[in-house]
């Protein structure tokens, strides 16, 4: 796929054979979507919950004593993270080949 989008020159069979390439790449990441994704329980690595708290703590910090009154509690453990397809990455991926 990255391939593609590195050429300097395009012909009509390379651009029909990237279009086809995306649309069988956003098929992919959708049945992964569906299918692998709803069996794992994944949550954001202890390190990335560990700097989300301080990055927090440093800003209440900032913001003075009113905001750490608000956000008392909220924290339970790391996130749920799930596969996200509703990016702009994803919704821009089937105009590659024709902005081209």
């Amino acid at each position: 796929m990255a391939c593609f989008s590195k050429l300097c020159l395009h012909t009509d069979d390379t651009l029909s054979l990237f279009d086809d390439t995306t649309v069988t790449l956003g098929k992919t990441v959708r049945k992964f979507q569906h299918s692998t994704c709803e069996h794992y329980h994944t949550t954001k690595l202890l390190q990335e919950y560990a700097t989300q708290g301080r990055c927090k703590a440093a800003l209440s910090a900032k913001q003075g004593l009113l905001s750490k009154q608000k956000g008392k509690g909220k924290s339970s453990g790391p996130k749920v993270k799930k596969v996200n397809l509703q990016t702009y990455k994803y919704h821009a991926l089937g105009d590659y080949p024709s902005t081209i």
